[in-house]
């Protein structure tokens, strides 16, 4: 068993013993009570100790005698601080103000990668924007003591220090900003669009020069209604590509399109392969499959009133919910599956 994986039992372990529950009552508002009943532990588990990993009101240097206190700051390996931690208490929820002062401290401490706010029962987890090098201001990671799973802890494992590794945890933060970005440039892109986008859509109808009445009459037929009839049109064709004659479901063609750009995304996978990969929906499950053969499945999902599952490798874990970060938490089961395939 690696390494990783170890960890991973480990802090499920871990986690099976911790009283959080008691320690998030006897916390409150009380910020220093959040501290030694909840923050402190939650990085202890993660192999983290104050004697040599974390300090407490760290001093960032504003200009010649006036420093910035952090409440936390964490290093590896005796290093310069890698991550800086700004805590509140249990009893108030984070706020924009509160992520603020996190940036604020980035902008002194450039050299730091890794922001996490927490009120000790909710920890964000932000990374540095790889074009800006300044803190991205959607956290890639939400971590929460009421209500997590086991892909959840998995998904923290990357922060355990006997297996952090920055470079990679800057790397998966990058990817779900990447996708996140995505899905909000291709919004900007259809919501008031601009000429450019005007004239590509008359150049497919065959038009030629662009006129003021031309772009005036396309502007106002890009809506909401012809892009689902443009939408209902794509799911009809990877359809009929798929070879299968179920009808599919936006969130099943939502979920193919993130995992298939999460595939996209290693380069462990060539393009060409990228290709192989498409779906067969059963009615009652939904597979992910390489080369149109339907036991060849990367992974399974299953739509239900209550409750969304996805099975990588005969493991089951429950998505809270259709979007970028809940899926890329099992970004490397999913990975690992697609590699076995093609």
């Amino acid at each position: 068993m690696d390494k990783h994986k170890l960890r991973s039992r480990h802090l499920k372990q871990q986690f099976a013993v911790w009283d959080y529950k008691k320690a998030i009552e006897r916390s409150s508002n009380n910020e220093t009570a959040t501290r030694d009943l909840l923050i402190e532990p939650f990085f202890n588990i993660l192999g983290y100790d104050k004697m040599n990993h974390y300090m407490h009101e760290f001093a960032l240097k504003i200009s010649k005698g006036r420093v910035k206190k952090v409440d936390m700051v964490i290093t590896i390996n005796g290093k310069k601080p890698i991550m800086l931690v700004e805590c509140k208490s249990a009893g108030n929820p984070l706020s924009e103000k509160n992520f603020k002062q996190l940036s604020d401290y980035f902008d002194l401490n450039p050299s730091s990668d890794i922001g996490i706010l927490t009120n000790g029962v909710i920890y964000k987890f932000y990374c540095v924007n790889w074009d800006n090098e300044r803190l991205n201001n959607k956290p890639f990671l939400v971590f929460n003591l009421n209500n997590f799973t086991d892909a959840d802890l998995e998904n923290i494992v990357q922060f355990d220090r006997a297996v952090f590794d920055i470079n990679k945890i800057k790397d998966n933060a990058n990817e779900v900003y990447f996708l996140d970005s995505f899905e909000d440039a291709l919004f900007t892109t259809l919501y008031k669009p601009q000429q450019e986008l005007i004239k590509l859509i008359y150049n497919n109808m065959g038009g030629k020069k662009v006129t003021a009445d031309v772009r005036k009459r396309i502007y106002k037929l890009i809506n909401s209604i012809s892009l689902q009839e443009a939408l209902d049109k794509i799911k009809q064709a990877e359809l009929r590509d798929s070879k299968f004659g179920f009808v599919t479901t936006s969130d099943e063609i939502k979920t193919f399109e993130i995992i298939k750009t999460i595939i996209a995304m290693t380069s462990k996978i060539s393009n060409d392969d990228l290709s192989r990969i498409s779906y067969v929906d059963k009615k009652s499950v939904f597979n992910i499959i390489t080369d149109n053969k339907a036991r060849n499945v990367i992974c399974q999902l299953k739509y239900t009133d209550n409750k969304n599952l996805i099975t990588i490798d005969e493991q089951e874990y429950l998505l809270k919910d259709i979007t970028v970060k809940e899926i890329t938490k099992h970004k490397k089961s999913i990975i690992s599956s697609a590699i076995k395939l093609l």
